[in-house]
């Protein structure tokens, strides 16, 4: 049962289990320390990350292995349940994002970057950014035999760094801040590590051997960036309607960086 009487609540919506972890996890680590109260939701169970199970298989696995990440770092946990390669931004997604949301009940959100590398990604990032605006909406209804109450307010909205920092163009895509990870490097590689499926696959699929080297060597390149040995870097929604305060470099403030 969530306490929402007591720390500021973070929760992280990605399209895939090990997304969090590799995106954003030193973060996530550093909000631990913090006393926050960690979310984990994905799109999918990940069932087309094998080039040998079934897609039943894989997807037990890989609930396992996002089960087992969020108790690392003691958050929440939750699936939508959507296909890998068909997570679009319809009205019937939508309702089922809104609803983990509101169990949730968020004061921060992160998501993936608007532009990314795939679009399960990008479509993550447009639902999480309508989740968020319709979260706290009394009228706003999602079907659901159960539902959730509206959440309390508009959570805050951050993007995180796209994969390898870049747009499908190529361009970097610079962020807002940087967030020092140096100090939560090691313990975002063990964190990572419990998504053991994922090195065979990417090394099948994406031609990426040493999984966890790969994330070390772009948190390296994000380092370099604002100088510091690891980093990740966000961007903040301030569009219309959404709160603009700096909750997240309020809180981590002694770790937030600007390029160099």
């Amino acid at each position: 049962m969530l306490n929402h009487e007591q720390n500021t609540r973070l929760l992280a919506v990605m399209a895939h289990p090990d997304d969090a972890e590799l995106l954003v996890g030193g973060t996530l680590l550093h909000l631990e320390a913090s006393g926050w109260e960690l979310g984990i939701m994905t799109m999918t169970y990940g069932d087309c990350g094998s080039a040998t199970l079934s897609k039943e298989e894989i997807s037990r696995l890989r609930e396992a292995e996002a089960r087992a990440a969020a108790g690392f770092l003691g958050a929440w946990f939750d699936c939508a349940g959507l296909p890998d390669n068909e997570v679009y931004a319809n009205a019937t997604n939508l309702r089922k994002v809104v609803e983990l949301m509101r169990r949730f009940d968020p004061d921060i959100v992160i998501t993936h970057s608007p532009v990314d590398y795939m679009v399960d990604h990008e479509e993550t990032s447009r639902l999480a950014r309508s989740a968020s605006f319709a979260c706290a909406m009394t009228l706003y209804q999602t079907w659901h035999p159960q539902p959730a109450n509206p959440g309390r307010a508009t959570p805050a909205l951050y993007y995180c760094d796209p994969v390898e920092g870049n747009s499908p163009m190529g361009e970097r895509v610079s962020p807002h801040f940087y967030i020092d990870i140096s100090e939560t490097i090691e313990r975002k590689r063990k964190l990572l590590s419990i998504h053991r499926s994922q090195r065979d696959w990417l090394r099948a699929h994406h031609g990426i051997d040493q999984y966890l080297e790969q994330m070390t060597e772009w948190a390296a390149k994000y380092g370099k960036e604002c100088g510091v040995s690891y980093a990740e870097g966000f961007r903040q929604h301030l569009g219309h309607g959404y709160p603009k305060e700096d909750v997240l470099q309020e809180t981590l403030k002694k770790h937030i960086r600007q390029k160099v």
